[in-house]
């Protein structure tokens, strides 16, 4: 017969032995979330730099542009972007006029070191975390040094060196300085969007604590 006594070390027991098996696989759980294909990180609400796309080669007779928002993580080894894209076309969705306005390619280049990021089709994406709004022109993502392109790639001839996507963490000091601006290729033709990144009040205090 078990007394009260019995019973309650007995249910005790039992809650410790529940709670050392959920404490076991709480790392595991935390561990999945971690790599679920998902940054987990904490960006600011404004944005740390911003650019305003403007036709490079005058004359093509199109009111195309673009207007893009970054954030840089507090350790400056992630940049969170979004770029929607006007009067242009990702695939299909957005102006649904002809094959002449649709996006090629947009790159991320800096003035010294050309490519950057290939954000969108060719030559590569390289972004794991790009995703496309193609019904409202918008791309977003968030790039860090694991999106680089591997040596291997471009040593095959699969992308061109100068195609190759670059560590954002060796590339910062650009990013700060104002060196950083959007690439934008139409598909089937010579229009070409262009917009340096610049600065915000937030985004110089976040270079600053990075030492840039």
């Amino acid at each position: 017969m078990q007394t009260k006594t019995n019973v309650l070390v007995f249910s005790l027991a039992a809650i410790l032995s529940l709670s050392v098996v959920a404490m076991g696989e709480l790392p595991q759980a935390i561990a999945d979330k971690e790599h679920d294909g998902e940054k987990k990180l904490k960006f600011k609400k404004k944005a740390d730099f911003t650019a305003d796309c403007a036709q490079v080669n005058t004359g093509v007779g199109t009111d195309w542009g673009c207007k893009a928002s970054f954030w840089l993580d507090k350790k400056g080894e992630n940049l969170k972007y979004k770029i929607r894209i006007n009067n242009m076309d990702l695939t299909g969705w957005q102006t649904i006029e002809d094959a002449t306005d649709n996006v090629g390619k947009v790159h991320l280049h800096t003035d010294a070191d050309g490519h950057v990021l290939n954000v969108w089709k060719a030559p590569i994406e390289d972004d794991a975390q790009m995703k496309a709004i193609p019904s409202k022109g918008i791309l977003k993502g968030i790039y860090d040094d694991s999106d680089v392109t591997s040596d291997e790639d471009a040593a095959a001839g699969n992308i061109g060196h100068h195609d190759t996507s670059k560590p954002l963490t060796a590339n910062l000091d650009d990013l700060c300085n104002g060196s950083f601006f959007v690439m934008i290729h139409e598909a089937a033709g010579p229009g070409v969007l262009k917009g340096y990144l610049d600065t915000t009040k937030q985004g110089e205090k976040a270079c600053n604590k990075l030492g840039f």
